[in-house]
């Protein structure tokens, strides 16, 4: 859970293989906005992520740690 925000989720995600990849997310959670954050759950300058139907396409670089705050729906 995020820290200041009830309903909010942080997960993060690490490229382990030293390769660029894109990757899916997907969940069964109602969200409703998704955004990258810093490591203080702070929302990054990049702001929020597309959410499709398939769920957030994620694109990593070699060795990248990747925090996402999702948002749903209460």
């Amino acid at each position: 859970k995020a820290e200041d925000r009830p309903e909010a989720l942080v997960v993060r995600l690490y490229e382990a293989h030293g390769s660029t990849v894109t990757a899916w997310l997907q969940t069964s959670l109602p969200i409703k906005e998704a955004m990258l954050c810093d490591l203080l759950e702070r929302p990054a300058v990049q702001g929020r992520l597309p959410l499709e139907q398939r769920g957030l396409r994620l694109s990593f670089t070699p060795f990248r740690v990747l925090s996402i705050l999702l948002v749903w729906s209460c």
